[in-house]
């Protein structure tokens, strides 16, 4: 009996020393709250404030996760050269990520996964660039944002080598039709052309897998730029399902990008799982296991109405209402989904490992407080009960699901493009339930040339 206290009472002693272990392997949200209270009322110089005092609350395994905060918080506050900055130190860590440790990989099958470095999920990687590419064409860095756009051509081509086409998040629709917006401004026609037929065929995946279907300024893309590449036979499959035919008439036309971010992001939550059987001993026997799970935090339905003035008072010169574009709550659950099988196998295996060692564990407690082989009742019931508890609580503390996103990315990205002559103008946009509103924004438009308006409405 005395054995058997001595083996609970160095059970309790370790629990703090672990305790620490894994909260040095996660990030502590203690300060989540105050973050997400100064996005709520768009207060972007508190939001960074936060992030940046406590920087060491993420950890040496969530570095990267640090700078992709850093880098769009300061793209909602509209410091593109800062946030550029963040995004290219983000970006850079998940390349050296790629090759991950060997021993880190194992210490995470008797752990959990929180002690790996955390590089993203792979739509995360592509809105790294995505953004980059708003960043530099924003400041009319064109060449800049077009660099961009080849490297999201890069990392799809390797989903789709490393998946062999089994994912469901093998393309990225709206990067396609960006960098279709892109090429075409730089007068690459023939690579816009491209990207705007991969956009094309990405969205009739998108609308089976995440419920998104192309913005009808799209069908307009493919006509204008088929027609400017003599493909009239595709410039007419294109007018046919739905595409305005191209007018070469008059000046050459500008366009107008109005991209709007709706909602916040989903959060990964964690499920656990729990089963107990005592037996007659009074030693329980305890089987669990922790899943994330994404959980959203936008159900809304807003749209946004673009209105474009020649200035704050004159009268509407060209209208247009915003449509998803990509939906990141909708990619972000079809994409954990998507791995669940490989998830449950993971944690599965590693929850049966812990299991065993526990069962172990549990029958030298039992055998040193006077059991024997043949289970008959040692007496010691009292010490099986707290025994056995001490080390479920050793197993619960180290069970725990990966629950780190991005988690300051917009739950949508809705986008409307106007073609207009060149010339300045007054841009209002206003979200269908009252609740957002941009009187007016100053836009110059240049032949040939796309201006973007970026507006954030993640509140």
């Amino acid at each position: 009996m005395q054995h058997a206290h001595r083996r609970v009472k160095a059970l309790w002693i370790w629990l703090p020393a672990l305790s620490l272990l894994l909260s040095s392997c996660g990030i502590s949200t203690g300060f989540y709250k105050s973050l997400d209270a100064d996005v709520a009322t768009g207060d972007y110089g508190d939001a960074l404030g936060t992030v940046r005092d406590h920087r060491e609350a993420y950890g040496d395994k969530s570095s990267v996760l640090y700078h992709l905060d850093m880098g769009l918080l300061h793209h909602y506050a509209g410091q593109t050269d800062s946030s550029t900055a963040y995004l290219l130190a983000a970006e850079r860590e998940i390349e050296e990520l790629y090759t991950k440790s060997i021993s880190l990989e194992a210490m995470s099958l008797l752990l959990n996964d929180n002690v790996l470095p955390y590089e993203g999920e792979d739509f995360e990687k592509v809105l790294v660039n995505v953004f980059l590419a708003l960043n530099f064409a924003e400041k009319g860095e064109e060449d800049e944002a077009v660099v961009e756009a080849r490297k999201v051509d890069l990392k799809l081509r390797e989903y789709a080598r490393q998946y062999e086409g089994k994912n469901a998040y093998q393309e990225d629709a709206f990067a396609r039709y960006l960098a279709g917006v892109l090429y075409e401004s730089t007068g690459e026609i023939n690579d816009a052309f491209i990207s705007y037929r991969k956009a094309h065929e990405a969205y009739e995946a998108y609308a089976t897998r995440f419920g998104t279907t192309a913005p009808d300024c799209l069908l307009d893309d493919l006509v204008r730029t088929a027609e400017q590449l003599g493909f009239t036979e595709d410039a007419l499959h294109y007018q046919e399902l739905g595409g305005k035919a191209f007018n070469r008439s008059g000046l050459p036309a500008g366009s107008l990008v109005v991209i709007t971010y709706a909602g916040l992001s989903p959060l990964k939550t964690e499920v656990r799982s729990s089963v107990s059987i005592p037996d007659d001993d009074g030693t329980i026997h305890t089987f669990q296991i922790a899943l994330p799970k994404f959980t959203p935090r936008y159900a809304g339905s807003r749209t946004y109405a673009v209105n474009v003035r020649r200035d704050r008072d004159s009268l509407v010169v060209g209208s247009a209402v915003t449509q998803v574009a990509e939906d990141v709550t909708a990619i972000a659950s079809r994409v954990l989904d998507d791995r669940l099988a490989l998830v449950y196998l993971k944690s599965g295996g590693r929850a049966l490992l812990k299991f065993l060692a526990a069962e172990k564990a549990k029958a030298a407690i039992k055998k040193s407080g006077g059991g024997n082989e043949s289970g008959e009742r040692s007496g010691n019931t009292l010490a099986n009960i707290l025994g056995s508890l001490a080390l479920d609580i050793v197993i619960g503390a180290t069970e725990q699901a990966d629950v780190r996103t991005w988690r300051t990315l917009p739950a949508q990205f809705q986008m409307s493009r106007l073609m207009l002559q060149p010339g300045t103008y007054s841009v209002g946009v206003e979200s269908s339930d009252g609740g957002y509103s941009l009187p007016a924004e100053a836009v110059t438009i240049r032949a040939g040339k796309t201006t973007f308006l970026l507006v954030d409405d993640i509140r």
